[in-house]
């Protein structure tokens, strides 16, 4: 019997995954990318298997903060103005989920997910051979003022309600765990539960092979269109067009433009981030990924060096980089570690985010055989393995144990 054919539109970790967990269920699959797979935003992460981060971004404490953010007088957030016009109906939407109920009803779509992602990343990893990549030593939520680690409060009722799993440590201990920062800061939230990555690129590649050595076809082709053909599906790339039984759309930020010719209108945006990498001094080093609250940067111990990345730039897909956010915390950072010299370029990615900061995983309304997985906005490494699997079940008919009504595209 013919297995259907699949072709899985983007080779970011959530479209790798998602093709091995579709090879898993017998169908052949063919991976797309213009790039080599895991090279773009999925090699620029920080590298944590965020289990814990089950608060979305459109929270009700937003309101307090709107004019900082728009203002660009945050960290967190640098804004274009000449892209806040394309930009309106996306925050629209952002805003309708800063209540209450839905931001409640979003925390626990995520954390469904989330508390099954580091045990999905495991099994893959060992199925890989490549354990060495994955540390399990947690990471710190580090807070450099007294009442920004008293406010935490809120986070870690939120970890007690979902369990998960984290510790208090004081200054004392913070420096016991990490003796390498500088004594500027007063506390820190331990998440001790997850995990990270120390070669990001690397586990892509890993995952890429394991696909290629079990039968599956990678072609690198940059796709501008994808059409329906009967009851097939044809991707057309300016290398040549090819026709499958089904397509999967996991091409991150660039999924929404893929879709609109068809009609579909998929309210996603672009988060670009930047990072760089740096050789401390004096051989300083970091146990684990640090997230500074305040100083809205992270820093992770990587084989390439220690990864500075930054918050997010609400910009045009094609524009420029404007590295400004990592001129901004660069000496934030300097301030809390012995960063060093840097020992890289900048790099710029765009996370693939939604008003209600869901990922997307389901069949597209009205389009039978053309599916979506993407939608993940800064927790796309944690969630390639969970998500190919979510996606891998329902392609083949197969009930979950999780309502999928929430990951759904027909929920736009």
């Amino acid at each position: 019997m013919k297995r259907e054919s699949v072709c899985v539109a983007g080779a970011g970790i959530v479209g790798i995954c998602s093709a091995i967990k579709l090879q898993d269920r017998g169908f052949s699959v063919t991976l797309v990318d213009r790039q080599e797979p895991g090279s773009a935003t999925s090699y620029g992460n920080a590298g944590v298997l965020a289990n814990g981060s089950i608060a979305p971004e459109a929270a009700p404490e937003i309101w307090r903060r709107l004019f900082e953010l728009l203002g660009n007088r945050s960290v967190d957030v640098h804004l274009h103005y000449r892209h806040l016009p394309h930009m309106l109906p996306y925050i629209a939407r952002f805003l309708a989920n800063t209540t209450q109920s839905r931001y409640s009803k979003n925390t626990e779509s995520l954390n469904a997910i989330l508390n099954r992602a580091v045990a999905a990343h495991r099994d893959l990893i060992r199925q890989c051979d490549a354990d060495h990549l994955l540390k399990e030593r947690g990471w710190l939520k580090i807070y450099r003022s007294e009442s920004a680690y008293r406010n935490s409060d809120e986070l870690t009722s939120l970890y007690e309600h979902h369990g998960i799993a984290y510790r208090r440590l004081s200054a004392t201990e913070l420096h016991e765990l990490e003796p390498d920062l500088y004594p500027i800061y007063n506390g820190a939230i331990w998440v001790t539960g997850t995990a990270s990555i120390s070669d990001p690129a690397a586990l892509s590649k890993s995952y890429a092979d394991y696909f290629v050595g079990r039968g599956g076809i990678i072609e690198t082709k940059t796709i501008h269109a994808i059409t329906p053909s009967g009851d097939r599906w044809r991707v057309l790339s300016y290398q040549g067009h090819s026709e499958y039984d089904r397509v999967v759309i996991a091409m991150g930020a660039w999924s929404a433009s893929i879709l609109k010719p068809l009609g579909y209108r998929l309210p996603l945006i672009g988060e670009r981030g930047y990072h760089r990498h740096y050789q401390p001094d004096n051989n300083a080093s970091l146990n684990r990924p640090i997230h500074d609250v305040e100083g809205g940067f992270v820093i992770a111990p990587m084989k390439a060096g220690h990864r500075l990345t930054t918050g997010d730039e609400w910009a045009a897909l094609d524009s420029p980089p404007t590295p400004v956010q990592l001129h901004k915390v660069e000496p934030l950072a300097r301030h809390g570690f012995p960063l060093g010299s840097h020992c890289s370029d900048v790099w710029l990615g765009h996370r693939p985010a939604t008003p209600d900061s869901i990922p997307v995983i389901g069949e597209v309304p009205g389009h039978r055989g053309l599916w979506l997985v993407t939608g993940h906005g800064h927790i796309g490494l944690t969630l390639g393995p969970i998500s190919g699997q979510l996606l891998a079940a329902e392609m083949s008919g197969e009930l979950s144990d999780i309502d999928m009504r929430p990951y759904s595209p027909a929920r736009f």
